[in-house]
């Protein structure tokens, strides 16, 4: 992450359909507004559905002004940015919507997927959302979130190498309540990894990007088959396909300690290639390396490592393990 955009000196106004004007501008746009409405909305219903779904949190309509860059993922770059009226600083996830068809389709229905989770979220150690905004010119959306200045645990590790275990033992604990949080709400993150956990500068935790999460329905049983998440903290299943819900996020949870106690990702000592990681993770019997470390820290470690899914503990129990004692 970094800075690299220039601040703009317009601000977003609200018309009377409660659809936006971005302060970021996609200059290339092939497809007219009536057209890129019809994809967007196909009928009056979707689009009074959507009006609703990203009314602000607070019922009244924030005023912003575009920042610098700080973070850029595969379908979204996120940039600092300053509420008008009371100069609070915010981050705001900036969706540019293609020209393609069914690239529109996908991304949209992407966005307000995550956005109906972030709106249904309030927790400590979830990052906090404010509104989203549909441009005028239907070529991109904003999504407005709490402005987390400490950064990622990515970038700490990166920073600071191997965290010691009493910064471990509070990180790990707040990861926990976080993911607890949300598994109690029916929802699996699917993408737990460094680069989505942010830390701020007093040591709160704060999950984030939950583009991949999925919400399962209660007293459904079913299970996603769809390899959803980044490569060294992937599950076994996720990866076999064999069908993937709670443990999985029990597993990434592992080799995010792994991580903090290593100060690099698991499995990265022996590949850097997604497919051979993909590889060593589908091995029958095979398992990251567990770094030097009291026998406590090992232990958690090791429960959550287990490739059976059934065998893996729950959030809460894993808050029981002695090494939070």
């Amino acid at each position: 992450m970094g800075t690299g955009c220039t601040k703009t000196d317009h601000a977003l106004e609200m018309n009377q359909r409660r659809i936006i004007s971005p302060t970021i501008q996609n200059k290339s746009i092939k497809l007219d507004i009536d057209t890129r409405r019809s994809i967007i909305f196909p009928s009056e219903q979707l689009e009074f559905s959507f009006n609703e779904l990203t009314t602000p949190r607070s019922g009244i309509h924030i005023k912003w002004k575009l920042g610098s860059l700080i973070g850029e993922g595969a379908y979204a770059k996120v940039y600092q940015c300053m509420n008008l009226e009371t100069g609070e600083l915010m981050a705001v996830k900036h969706f540019v919507l293609s020209d393609e068809p069914k690239k529109i389709e996908r991304v949209f229905a992407n966005m307000c997927k995550e956005v109906r989770l972030l709106k249904g979220f309030n927790h400590p150690n979830i990052v906090k959302y404010f509104q989203t905004d549909l441009s005028p010119s239907m070529d991109a959306i904003d999504i407005l979130l709490e402005f987390v200045p400490g950064g990622s645990l990515k970038q700490l590790i990166q920073k600071y190498k191997a965290l010691d275990e009493s910064i471990i033992k509070i990180y790990s604990k707040q990861l926990l309540e976080g993911l607890d949080y949300l598994h109690q709400h029916s929802v699996v993150h699917r993408d737990l990894k460094s680069a989505n956990v942010l830390i701020t500068p007093k040591g709160t935790v704060k999950l984030t990007d939950f583009g991949s999460s999925r919400k399962f329905e209660d007293l459904e049983p079913n299970l996603t088959r769809s390899l959803k998440g980044s490569p060294y903290w992937m599950a076994p299943e996720v990866v076999l396909r064999k069908g993937h819900t709670y443990p999985a996020d029990i597993w990434s949870f592992g080799c995010l300690v792994i991580e903090m106690a290593a100060g690099r990702p698991p499995w990265s000592e022996l590949s850097r290639n997604s497919k051979e990681v993909l590889n060593l993770i589908s091995t029958p019997n095979s398992y990251p390396k567990i770094p030097k470390c009291s026998e406590s820290l090992k232990g958690l470690i090791t429960c959550c490592l287990q490739r059976e899914p059934s065998l893996r503990p729950t959030c809460k129990e894993l808050l029981d393990h002695g090494f939070f004692n």
